[in-house]
């Protein structure tokens, strides 16, 4: 028996290194079949990792539980089991294809739920933003004319801050500050 740690290091190298090169050679030669049959064997490892995140918390225990899943990223991909066309023609696809309808509609409802949480939480975030600057500004009016009267003792400063209402009256003050 390899054990939990050596077959993890394993599995990595086999089912993620070893594949991710062989998928860049394959899409640098530009061959079809060879893309199709790294696209089948990552859609299969993408649900193969969702499911072993649920699945190793309770099978661990099981005898050649991790040598089980190096086979089986071995069986995925090598060339003479073509285990991933396999998996994919025989179970994954029709499965797939058979609830498309289904999982379209669900994959449509969760991205809409997505982005009203984000919008919602972005436009929190920003009225905290806003709320927040207005304290700053509000502590820097309050020490401006502390520094105004250090200028007259001989200090630096001198200027008076007026929160304006629009961008035209940020100019007028602007101007009417550099004039005096």
């Amino acid at each position: 028996m390899l054990g939990a740690y050596l077959s993890s290091i394993l599995i990595l190298l086999l089912g993620y290194v070893y594949p991710a090169y062989a998928c860049f050679k394959a899409v640098e030669i530009g061959k079809p079949e060879q893309l199709k049959m790294w696209c089948r064997y990552w859609t299969i490892i993408g649900l193969a990792t969702f499911a072993q995140n649920l699945t190793d918390q309770f099978l661990f225990w099981v005898p050649l539980y991790y040598e089980s899943k190096l086979a089986l990223v071995v069986f995925l991909w090598h060339p003479r089991v073509n285990g991933a066309t396999y998996v994919y023609e025989s179970t994954l696809q029709p499965w797939l294809a058979q609830h498309e309808p289904f999982i379209d509609s669900k994959m449509e409802e969760a991205k809409n739920r997505v982005q009203d949480f984000t919008s919602r939480y972005f436009q929190q975030f920003s009225n905290y933003v806003q709320s927040r600057s207005g304290e700053i500004v509000s502590y820097l009016q309050q020490q401006i004319p502390s520094m105004a009267s250090n200028h007259k003792r001989g200090g630096a400063g001198g200027f008076t801050f007026v929160a304006p209402r629009d961008a035209k009256e940020a100019a007028a003050n602007a101007f009417s500050q550099k004039n005096d």
